[in-house]
């Protein structure tokens, strides 16, 4: 057995704190829109080429971004409504292989990524109305530990971006580069 004195806990990067709150919110609410731009010009077959061995397909990343957003948008309201939460965790290859991301078809991730739209609005929404006070509130992350809502919301921001840059760069190496660029200037996670 592994005592918790064992395991190297991560610290949440700050490469992020010192972007405004507004210029935040505007990334994390454009994702959805910028992640069908992503895609578009994509073909079913290249969306499962793994270009990079090792690494996530296109498809493999689109759905991976859908089903972390179910846990994110859980994260945040557990924080607004509750008292110090304990959050939600999941193991995203267990997900990728145990959901079949790479059998769903074009159908599947069209309608995923609906839910990540909707998601996004709803949350931005719920960010959007946040007071300065709960900005502060905290969640008990399952391996970061302590986050605020804030801490949340720049994970969240920077997620979706490190995800579409991912795409872009499989675009690229499948010869059907996309003109877009990264919102954020540092991607953590």
């Amino acid at each position: 057995m592994i005592r918790s004195s064992e395991v190297e806990v991560p610290q949440f990067p700050a490469e992020l704190s010192s972007i405004s709150t507004g210029r935040l919110l505007e990334t994390y609410a454009e994702a959805p829109a910028r992640l069908a731009r992503a895609l578009d010009g994509i073909g079913e077959e290249e969306v499962r080429v793994r270009a990079i061995p090792g690494k996530w397909t296109i498809q493999e990343i689109a759905l991976h971004l859908a089903d972390s957003e179910i846990t994110g948008a859980i994260r945040v309201r557990k924080v607004l409504a509750e008292r110090r939460p304990e959050l939600p965790g999941y193991n995203q290859e267990l997900f990728a292989t145990g959901l079949g991301y790479l059998g769903r078809d074009a159908m599947f991730r069209r309608a995923a990524l609906h839910g990540f739209r909707n998601l996004r609005e709803t949350t931005a929404a719920l960010f959007e109305s946040a007071s300065a006070a709960d900005w502060k509130r905290e969640g008990i992350h399952p391996i970061m530990g302590p986050l605020t809502l804030r801490q949340l919301l720049e994970m969240y921001a920077d997620h979706g971006e490190r995800h579409i840059g991912q795409i872009l760069e499989l675009r690229r190496g499948l010869g059907h580069p996309c003109d877009m660029t990264v919102l954020l200037p540092a991607l953590v996670y």
